[in-house]
């Protein structure tokens, strides 16, 4: 790559970036709907031509940040040692990906376990998020097992894996309702620990 090409690929990245960036503050600050193309553009010092180069639409956008944090997930799952039991294999990789969203290092696709309107526009977009998350969280179990794979497996890890997003969701929606009533509302990471443990007694090893 030439230096100019260098320059121009590092341009785009930061432009990309920025965009991001902005639009994780407006759909924090505003909601999702809220928040328009217009808005985003602006707080990226971007003009609405400019977004629509990288990003089609407000949809485009979230499911790009939607696939980015799938891929990452799998890949931290597949990561853990072997014989750390899956649910715990799980949970570990969903608090690193929460340590990099603390650090503005990963995308942050806590809308996706709502019922809220970024999910429906997910599905516009010929996403089916949660069924995504489902398969990536099941096939990296699989992976894991390696030689240990077959149809016996694959039932479990399809088991643990809907119990996992169930968990997941369970947790984001108790944060948001405490803060909906008023309440003081508990740290998200304790309601994820939490909603795992739950599941820890229950699906904690598939058997070898």
């Amino acid at each position: 790559m030439t230096e100019p090409e260098g320059r121009r690929e590092a341009s785009k990245r930061a432009t990309r970036t920025a965009i991001l960036a902005a639009a994780k503050q407006m759909f924090g600050d505003r909601g999702f709907e809220a928040a328009t193309v217009r808005d985003i553009a602006r707080a990226a010092g971007v003009t609405e031509r400019t977004f629509y180069r990288y990003f089609d639409g407000k949809e485009g956008l979230i499911a790009d940040e939607f696939l980015a944090w799938l891929a990452m997930l799998r890949q931290e799952i597949i990561g853990r040692p072997p014989g750390e039991p899956p649910v715990t294999a799980i949970r570990q990789a969903v608090g690193s990906l929460g340590e990099r969203v603390t650090s503005g290092t990963g995308p942050v696709p806590l809308w996706l376990f709502s019922d809220g309107p970024p999910v429906t526009s997910l599905r516009r977009f010929a996403l089916r998020p949660l069924l995504q998350l489902e398969a990536a969280i099941s096939d990296a179990i699989i992976e894991r097992a390696g030689t240990s794979s077959g149809p016996d497996l694959t039932f479990r890890a399809r088991v643990i894996s809907r119990a996992a997003v169930s968990a997941m969701r369970s947790a984001l929606i108790q944060h948001r309702e405490t803060s909906t009533a008023g309440e003081s509302r508990q740290k998200l990471p304790e309601l994820v620990d939490a909603a795992f443990a739950v599941l820890g007694q229950e699906y904690g090893r598939l058997p070898s």
